[in-house]
């Protein structure tokens, strides 16, 4: 039998401060039982143990706080964030039926020392899972511990038993207390013997063995003078940190092994505890999808409604058309569609309907029908291949639920209902898999879930219009993101064209200049190696050229690019090696990379997504046309592969200095707003006030400075990252920043204003009223806080400007398909909108995309959009 013992604290403390903060809806902070969770599930899948038990810590005083008043003194008090999880995970625990301990007086370690104890009497083996080495001292025949460190979210364990630990280090698991009754233990304000370090406290217990030994031979001549001094001065403190350290196994627990065996978990409550906690992807890793009963009605067969005649489907239409609000869920390629009305829940079958299919589709789809459903943006696209449009649709309940909250990164219907309507539904791959209505087997039960869950799309659409309306962003909804959909998806299919020749001759290019710089680094190596292997690397940079070493790893060498560029100008082989990545990533990743997506129509089809990112920016996948680089000359040739069709141009529209007259409008600064409606050059503007000269005298260099200043201030920079970005000292960047803020006094006080406002608030939102929760600012960690200020300071700045180019790109496609244009939009990127049209409708398309781009919102500064026509990417950026 095996029994497994858990620190308790041990592990949600560490499971804390390795994983980010995450909060529920409500606020409830959830990062410290997610992560013990993960680690829990981990262990009892590898370990399998029979029997497990949970200790835990009380907050009252123990018996070693009588026996030395400074125990744990000074010890900083639990933050707030985790205090709050404490009794959670305890709930967690009681609901999956695992047996915790906890007593008044005495420390988890303690109850652990002494369920081992018992457990090795009764003939069992038991596994100690710790963060600390406290344990280690418990480690026998029978006992080991997994010693655990969780870091980035990531966690690694070493298991020690006798033969492990001996070998680390160098005596046997019982002296453990006392190497520390020598070097002490800080965190719990264990004195020690003043003077004595690990080292030296490793040394004395490998050649003496015990604390008493070394006491019994302290005129031995092998020890130090020094060292014998510190002995004899601190051997009282030495012996009352022995007693504080050893953990006492005869706590009166009134638990046995037997006690903890494993039971059965309580699957209703903790279904009900993942879901108030937002665990969704634990429901299914724990296996408790299917302990899921669906409140509410299901639709059985009596209750399929599936008309089979066009008189049928005619009578539907009046009924669509008089409903308030039509919930709908779609199969993959419109094979058929699930209906939720005020008359009955329909289902509309290509295999039932047949040649009358189409004409249902028309007046199902047509902007007579009001129509809510769940991810629209994917529903759009087999729409445009049938040729109908996304007219009609008032509501999505997957980017309202993105509204609400911008990271939680999933959105799948079960989670929604989960979350916001209480309701449990079978995962969407029952009625959505390709042949799942047509096994006769399985069609009921799929068409049984897949009205279930168009039902569920009703309720949560009423539920999440009402939160959204609370929160004011029911406009932000329908006026910007329903119609995008349609854009975006228009954009998709179009893609953009790729001279497929030019890329493969751009490709052997680079492969040319690789292989020659590899020629050239493996002379300046004495000999050839693997570039790309950072073990391999370093050994040639720091071991045979001798270079200076500013970074190590566990594993070895950094050999990062920042090691690289503090290392310019000290070896050829650094600017080779620079370059030589630089080149390997343009090579793979675009030249290589961009030939395996062209389609068959010449052209590259990225998706856009849109519920990535927090601020609301759209991301571009498979592939990311987003980070195409322009900043060098060879990253710029890859925009000249990007073409116009034959007869055809490209207009790229790119908004000027969007975010600064973003600033300039949200802070009032006078003197920014001044500076943007004379039409001066902003950075030549600030680098004027900041060095104190005239513009006239303004350098590139100090344009430069001031620009990153400008946009630093933007993202809340600190003088540490603008002295690395522009390659001053820390002293002279606060300098520019104290300067900067000195002219641009507005700017100041709108970030110490909404900072301020975000911490009393919990939130900040942008111009168009999206909301992004900030539980990061009312952390005790100050690096944590600090990340919290600067999301404070961005959001309202670049979350506004996502909101500016999406309410451009729907007036552009809207003034382009009013106009009867045959233009249309292909690409964003960021704050920039590329349009390709026939020759004859360039300079008519150019006054659109201007025109609806500086019209899209008013501010108190002029919203300027500069636009220009080419044959390439390149040409027309």
């Amino acid at each position: 039998m095996i029994l497994m013992l858990i620190d308790g604290n041990s592990i949600l403390n560490r499971a804390f401060y390795g994983i980010r903060l995450l909060t529920t809806s409500d606020g409830l902070y959830t990062n410290a039982v997610y992560g013990f969770l993960t680690i829990l599930k981990k262990l009892l899948d590898e370990e399998s143990p029979d029997a497990l038990c949970v200790a835990f810590d009380l907050p009252e005083p123990t018996f070693r706080h009588k026996q030395y008043d400074a125990y744990k003194a000074g010890r900083r008090a639990m933050p707030e964030e985790l205090a709050v999880q404490l009794p959670v995970i305890k709930q967690v625990l009681d609901a999956m039926n695992l047996r915790r301990c906890e007593l008044p007086g005495w420390e988890a370690d303690d109850l652990i020392g002494t369920l081992a104890a018992r457990s090795e009497a009764s003939g069992w083996n038991c596994l100690i899972i710790t963060g600390d080495k406290d344990s280690f001292q418990l480690i026998s025949e029978y006992t080991g511990v997994l010693h655990v460190k969780t870091k980035g979210g990531n966690t690694e364990t070493t298991r020690y038993d006798t033969a492990k630990f001996t070998e680390e280090y160098g005596f046997p698991p019982s002296a453990m207390t006392d190497l520390k009754a020598l070097m002490g233990d800080q965190s719990d304000n264990v004195p020690g013997v003043k003077g004595i370090g690990e080292k030296t406290a490793l040394e004395l217990i490998r050649r003496f063995g015990s604390v008493e030994e070394i006491y019994s031979q302290l005129d031995c001549p092998d020890i130090k003078p020094t060292v014998k001094k510190k002995l004899n001065e601190g051997r009282e403190a030495a012996g009352i940190s022995r007693q504080l350290v050893t953990i006492d196994s005869s706590a009166p627990l009134d638990i046995t092994p037997q006690d903890c065996i494993l039971g059965k978990p309580d699957s209703a409550a903790l279904l009900s505890l993942f879901r108030r906690l937002e665990f969704y992807r634990l429901i299914d890793k724990w296996g408790l999808r299917e302990t899921q009963v669906i409140p509410g009605p299901s639709p059985a067969a009596s209750d399929f409604i599936v008309p089979a005649t066009k008189q049928e489907i005619d009578a539907l239409g009046e009924v669509l058309r008089k409903d308030t609000l039509v919930s709908l869920l779609a199969l993959p390629g419109l094979a058929g569609v699930c209906l939720d009305c005020s008359a009955g829940t329909y289902f509309l079958l290509h295999d039932t309907l047949g040649d009358d299919y189409d004409y249902t589709l028309r007046v199902l789809f047509s902007s007579d029908v009001k129509k809510t459903t769940h991810d629209l943006k994917r529903l759009c696209a087999d729409l445009l291949a049938e040729g109908l449009s996304a007219d009609g649709f008032v509501f999505d309940t997957v980017l309202a639920a993105y509204l609400l909250s911008p990271t939680d990164g999933s959105y799948l219907l079960e989670r929604l209902a989960s979350s916001y309507i209480d309701r449990a539904l079978e995962p969407e791959n029952t009625y959505l898999s390709a042949d799942a209505l047509s096994r006769l087997g399985d069609r009921e039960k799929a068409m049984s879930v897949w009205g279930s869950h168009t039902r569920a799309v009703s309720a949560l659409t009423e539920s999440l219009y009402h939160k959204l309306e609370q929160l004011g962003m029911t406009s932000l909804l329908l006026d910007i993101e329903l119609p995008l959909c349609e854009v975006l998806t228009s954009m998709e299919k179009q893609g953009f064209l790729i001279d497929k020749k030019a890329l493969q001759d751009f490709g052997e290019k680079l492969s040319v200049r690789i292989a020659e710089l590899e020629s050239s680094i493996y002379g300046d190596a004495g000999g050839p190696f693997n570039i790309n292997s950072t073990k391999q690397l370093g050994t040639v940079l720091f071991d045979t050229l001798m270079l200076p070493t500013y970074k190590k790893t566990k594993s070895g060498y950094s050999t990062g690019i920042d090691v690289l560029e503090r290392l310019a100008g000290k070896h050829p082989i650094i600017e080779k090696l620079i370059e030589y990545r630089k080149l390997t990533k343009l090579k793979s990743t675009y030249a290589d990379g961009l030939l395996k997506v062209i389609a068959p129509d010449g052209r590259i089809h990225t998706s856009f997504t849109m519920t990535v990112t927090a601020t609301g920016r759209l991301s571009s996948t498979e592939p990311n046309l987003q980070n195409i680089p322009v900043r060098t000359e060879l990253g710029s040739e890859i925009r000249k592969m990007f073409v116009a069709a034959p007869g055809n141009v490209l207009i790229d529209a790119d908004y000027s200095q969007i975010e600064l007259r973003l600033l300039a409008h949200i802070s009032g600064d006078a003197i920014m707003k001044s500076a943007f409606e004379s039409g001066a050059d902003i950075h030549t503007q600030t680098a004027s006030q900041v060095f104190g000269v005239p513009p006239e005298k303004v350098t590139p260099h100090m344009r430069s400075s001031s620009k990153a200043v400008n946009f630093g201030i933007v993202y809340g920079i600190s003088d540490y990252s603008l002295s690395q970005d522009i390659g001053v000292s820390v002293a002279e960047a606060r300098k520019y920043m104290e300067s900067y803020f000195e002219h641009y006094s507005g700017v100041r006080a709108y970030m110490k204003d909404i900072v301020a406002r975000a911490k009393a608030d919990g939130y900040v939102t942008t111009l168009m009223g999206r909301r992004r929760n900030i539980p990061e600012l009312k952390s005790t960690d100050y690096n944590t806080r600090s990340f919290g200020e600067r999301v404070a300071l961005n959001t309202p700045i670049q979350g506004s400007a996502a909101d500016i180019i999406k309410l451009a790109m729907v007036n552009v496609s809207k003034a382009l398909k009013n106009s009867g244009l045959k233009a249309k939009l292909i690409m964003q990127v960021h704050d920039e909108l590329i349009a390709e049209a026939p020759t004859e409708e360039a300079e008519t398309v150019l006054g659109i995309l201007k025109r609806e781009m500086q019209s899209a919102v008013t501010l108190s500064v002029p919203l300027i959009a500069d636009a220009k026509c080419g044959s390439s990417w390149y040409d027309a950026k």
